[in-house]
């Protein structure tokens, strides 16, 4: 199947207008000095007609020297024409500008043409056919061919000038990137890149920020996790030594009592490190790895409930389960053992975080196609900032931590994973020092989302 096109980004059309005001800049200066060239090549044709006719007069007013003056005056006011005239001695006969125009011409006999007059720039030298020398300046002039050139240079300089910011803002924030990357990759995991921007470059930049933000947070959790595991084995480690000394000192009874508490302990450590096994194993599914063997099947969430509070009850003698039931479920299409897991580690959650006497309430029902399960509970709560990261492998909020639960952060996590293996979400609300409400929609057996082999 053809793949479909992909539109081009702000940076493509960065790029490309601006090559674009290049290439009209270019366009443009060599359109100006173009036309200059043309302007003065017009000028050149038109002067040699004006100049024969220039001729003409002062010809005819040659003895009339009064009469010349004032037609030279006259084209000084109407044309902005000076002129000089000499006779063919090299006298002067009458000028309309002082000093007379004087090109200080070397060749004999002189010949109409552009010539370059003292003080006055660019000029036209035409002969008289008495051998006299008329000398005419101002109007439309012959174009320097350095100016041309001058204007040449001057516009490729602010081209390359104008470059600059776009180079920059290009190169800038790439540069940063690979000054951050090489940062990450040597182990500085607080290293960020911090570019701003609208275009791709910016996106480029923020994710690269968030992949460094997940991988900081994966790697201080898996620190976490090897700390809080360390710690989770210490109080069993030091039962089973204790238990090892009271046996060997002969206080069988002691050490029995022992024995029942090491039970306990050890029943703690093995659904903690299933919990770890099964989010690793949900995670690798997800993404792409090996499948987690789950067993789909028609479940009876009655029995899932039941059987939940029946293991809560027991791991939990002194504290009060309230059951908001109705008389039957809707079935789930998934995993027994996975969804009684979910809800038992979120009823054990609740029991870690709220005290006796104050009760732990598990309700369901139907909603909207659906099944809907809520975990309730009075305790201490959850700080609006840590709402968004309970569900974060290995994390625990510092009002857990002050408390010493235990735990490694990972029961939360995996009931999250469960729950979205089943095509379900979870949610989660709370008010520090009243309590939390976690809530889980499953789609029901048969319903649109549901998981299928």
């Amino acid at each position: 199947m053809t793949a479909p096109a992909r539109r081009h980004g702000r940076l493509f059309w960065r790029i490309y207008l601006h090559g674009l005001l290049l290439l009209f800049l270019v366009a443009l200066a060599t359109a100006s000095v173009g036309w200059a060239l043309r302007q003065g090549g017009s000028f050149h044709e038109r002067g040699s007609g004006a100049a024969s006719y220039a001729a003409s007069r002062v010809a005819e007013l040659s003895g009339e020297p009064a009469r010349l003056r004032d037609e030279l005056a006259r084209w000084r006011e109407s044309f902005g024409l000076d002129a000089s005239v000499y006779g063919p001695d090299g006298a002067l006969r009458a000028t309309s500008v002082e000093p007379p125009l004087d090109p200080g011409l070397a060749e004999s006999p002189p010949r109409d043409r552009p010539v370059r007059l003292r003080r006055h720039g660019f000029g036209r030298a035409v002969p008289l056919a008495d051998g006299g020398l008329l000398l005419i300046a101002g109007g439309p002039r012959e174009p320097d061919p350095l100016r041309g050139l001058a204007f040449i240079g001057a516009v490729l300089a602010a081209l390359a000038l104008g470059s600059i910011p776009l180079a920059r803002s290009i190169a800038a924030p790439i540069e940063r990137l690979t000054v951050a990357a090489r940062a990450l990759g040597s182990g500085d995991l607080s290293a960020r890149a911090g570019v701003k921007g609208r275009g791709e470059v910016g996106e480029l930049g923020r994710a690269f920020d968030e992949m460094a933000e997940r991988l900081e947070r994966l790697v201080r959790g898996e620190q976490e996790l090897l700390a809080n595991v360390s710690h989770e084995l210490r109080t069993p480690l030091a039962r089973i030594r204790v238990a090892l000394e009271l046996a060997a000192e002969g206080d069988v009874d002691r050490a029995r009592r022992f024995l029942a508490e090491i039970g306990t302990d050890l029943d703690e450590l093995d659904r903690l490190v299933e919990d770890v096994l099964a989010a690793a194993r949900l995670d690798l599914a997800a993404g792409g790895g090996p499948a987690w063997p789950v067993t789909r099947a028609r479940v009876d969430l009655d029995v899932v409930l039941a059987e939940a509070a029946a293991r809560f009850r027991e791991a939990h003698p002194a504290r009060t389960l309230d059951l908001l039931l109705p008389e039957s479920l809707p079935a789930v299409d998934g995993d027994a053992a996975l969804l009684r897991r979910l809800v038992a580690n979120l009823l054990d959650n609740a029991a870690k975080y709220s005290e006796p006497p104050a009760p732990v309430a598990l309700a369901a029902g139907a909603r909207d196609g659906g099944i809907e399960l809520e975990v309730r509970d009075q305790g201490i709560g959850i700080d609006p900032d840590d709402l968004s990261r309970v569900f974060t492998p290995f994390f625990r909020t510092d009002r857990s931590r002050a408390r010493g639960t235990g735990g490694v952060g990972m029961g939360l996590a995996l009931a999250r994973r469960i729950a979205e293996a089943h095509g379900g979400t979870i949610t989660v609300e709370s008010t520090p020092g009243r309590g939390t409400t976690f809530r889980v929609v499953l789609p029901a057996s048969g319903v649109s989302g549901a998981p299928h082999d």
